[in-house]
Order: C-alpha cells, then structure tokens, then sequence
C-alpha cells in the first residue's frame, strides 16, 4: 500500500468515525430544513481534508484522486451533510492554478462562464449545491480559447433558491459582470464538470453502500406470514440486485478517479458517471421495494439517502446528456475507430 493510500484510509476513517457520530436522521431533518452544520463543519474543516487534493508543494496532502476516492465515498455514506467534497475539488482547481485556497466552504460552478477583457464573469449555472451557503465560488471560464480558474466571492453573485431531491442547500446562480477576487489560467483538472461528476460518482457508491446495510437488516427483522420477508425470494432478488448494483457504483467511482489521475478526456468520467446514475436509479427503487411505505415516512431514514441517490445522478450531468455526449463522440470518429477505442482504451 503507498504513502499516500495509508494518508487516506487514515483520514477517511477519521471523518468516517466523525459523521457516524454527529449524523443522523434527525441532524439530517435539519440540515434539510435550512440550517446549515457550522459546528460540524468547522469539526470536518479541522481534519484538513479540503487540501487533500492539493500538491505538497502548495502545503496540500498530494493525494491522487484514485486514493482520496474513499474520503468521497465517506462523504456519500453519511448522505454529505457538509459540502467538503466540493471544497476539495475547489482546492485542487485554485492550487493547480497556482491560486491561494481560502477558508471557508466553496461551492463548484459546473458550467463553463465567459471571461471578458476587463475580467469580469458573465453566465448562469443550476443548480449549484451548496451555493447559498458556501463563502467561495469556483469558476471555469473561458476568453479567447484560453481556460482560467476564478474565485468568486459569493456575496457578489446572484441567487435563486432551488428545490432539489436531496434537499441540499442549492441555487441558480448568475454572473452578471462579476468580478473575480483572484484568477489564473488553468492548470491540471481545468474542467469542474467532469471533477464534480466524479465525486457524484463516488458519493453515489458511498450512499448505496449505507443502504444496503439498512435493507438487510430489516429484511431478517420484518416479519411476515410468520417469518422474516428475508426468507422470501422476491425479496432476496431485490436484495441480490442492491449488492450488485453497490459494487458497480463502487467500480465506476473508482474507475473515474483512476481516469482523472492518468490525464485522460472526458470519457473515463462520462463512463463513470453513467454507470453509476444507473447504479443509483435501479439501487433505490429496489431498496424502496424492500421497505414499502416506511422507507418514504420522516420517521425512517431511508429516504434521506434514496433522496440524494436521485439528486446526485442528475448533478454534473445525467445518465443520458453524458451518454449523448459519448455516442455523438462516437459517431463523428466514424466506425473505424469503434473497435480500437473499445479494446485499447485501459480499464484504469
């Protein structure tokens, strides 16, 4: 095992002991309701995970997406009460631009802004997780062909509250001539789309990983006809098709850490994250068919996981723009090159 493996299992540990112990159903009713976790996340902050993508040589972890993947998979398993995969992300853009990481909790602007040549932004993005609460904004934006990461002091930008599955704190957000507080051409991991859909990637097989538990258990507790509803088959399908649709999500998040770690485009990422929205759209509803009507009931947690499976497979892109996007890709390479880029392509 490396260095920087033993760095990560350490502090996913750390933050998993962490959130099992201040996370529940009920703190998660609250942060649902509005009210964002300051003394969680000051507690979260404390353990400096939000540089543990960032280079050595900018006072960051240096961990490589492939070993900071469980730090996001932790995230995922405690239903992200914080936004402190989205800060890590942000850390790395600012830090691979050679921009200072502030403090407090950043936000990620997906989609690509223009830059004008007096360096303000303009464009819009939704929704953004985490955006009404988050001190900091990261930005992609582009002028003249050339790609630079921006730091934006939310305060400056316009917000409008949206509704998500998840009841995470998001919002529209738009960038009528703003100025950013810092910028730098981009550096390595220039575009959050894919970044952001690859946490979502990850924090899906994390999410799925707390169902699964969940299910089991109450499938030897509920008792039906005299015996526990695990004892049926249909019920044991519904469970057989919850693990595997566990340990897919799992692969596909490690598989696009692995792909952003190589340098490689696009597609590692898009193959990730269609994998798991899939993932996430078949785990549910089997695990919603285990429970019945207690798993949407305030009185159980189920949903409070399900909920967010819904919204992550939709963020940084759904199941069906990422594989239009491959398929379109596909096409103009023409069928000659269909063969090749299946079996040259490496699985990590």
């Amino acid at each position: 095992m490396s260095g920087q493996q033993d760095v990560a299992d350490l502090l996913a540990d750390q933050l998993d002991r962490l959130l099992a112990k201040h996370v529940d159903r009920e703190a998660l009713a609250v942060i649902e309701g509005g009210t964002f976790p300051a003394a969680l996340w000051k507690q979260v902050d404390d353990l400096g995970a939000r540089s543990a993508l960032v280079p050595e040589s900018a006072d960051g972890a240096g961990l490589a997406w492939r070993d900071a993947e469980v730090v996001m998979r932790v995230l995922g398993r405690h239903a992200s009460p914080v936004p402190l995969g989205e800060t890590m992300i942000g850390a790395a853009l600012l830090a691979a631009a050679g921009l200072a990481v502030p403090e407090g909790p950043l936000a990620i602007v997906a989609a690509p802004l223009t830059l004008d040549a007096e360096d303000r932004l303009s464009g819009t993005d939704s929704p953004v997780a985490w955006a009404p609460v988050a001190t900091w904004l990261i930005v992609a934006a582009e002028r003249a062909g050339r790609r630079f990461v921006c730091l934006v002091d939310r305060e400056d930008v316009g917000l409008a509250p949206v509704k998500t599955y998840g009841r995470t704190p998001s919002a529209a957000v738009r960038f009528d001539a703003v100025r950013a507080v810092a910028l730098a051409p981009a550096g390595r991991y220039v575009d959050p789309l894919c970044a952001l859909a690859t946490l979502r990637s990850v924090q899906i097989a994390g999410s799925l990983e707390a169902v699964l538990p969940l299910c089991v258990e109450y499938a030897n507790v509920r008792q039906q006809f005299g015996k526990p509803i695990g004892k049926f088959q249909a019920i044991q399908q519904l469970l057989a098709e919850l693990a595997m649709q566990t340990a897919a999500a799992q692969v596909a998040g490690m598989y696009g850490c692995r792909r952003i770690d190589s340098g490689a485009g696009w597609e590692g990422v898009a193959i990730a994250k269609i994998r798991a929205g899939a993932a996430a759209t078949s785990g549910a509803a089997a695990a919603h068919q285990i429970f019945g009507a207690i798993g949407v009931t305030d009185e159980h947690q189920l949903h409070q996981h399900t909920r967010r499976l819904w919204q992550w497979r939709s963020e940084a892109g759904s199941e069906l723009l990422w594989a239009e996007k491959l398929g379109a890709s596909t096409l103009a390479a023409r069928g000659a090159s269909l063969w090749p880029s299946l079996v040259d392509r490496p699985r990590w």
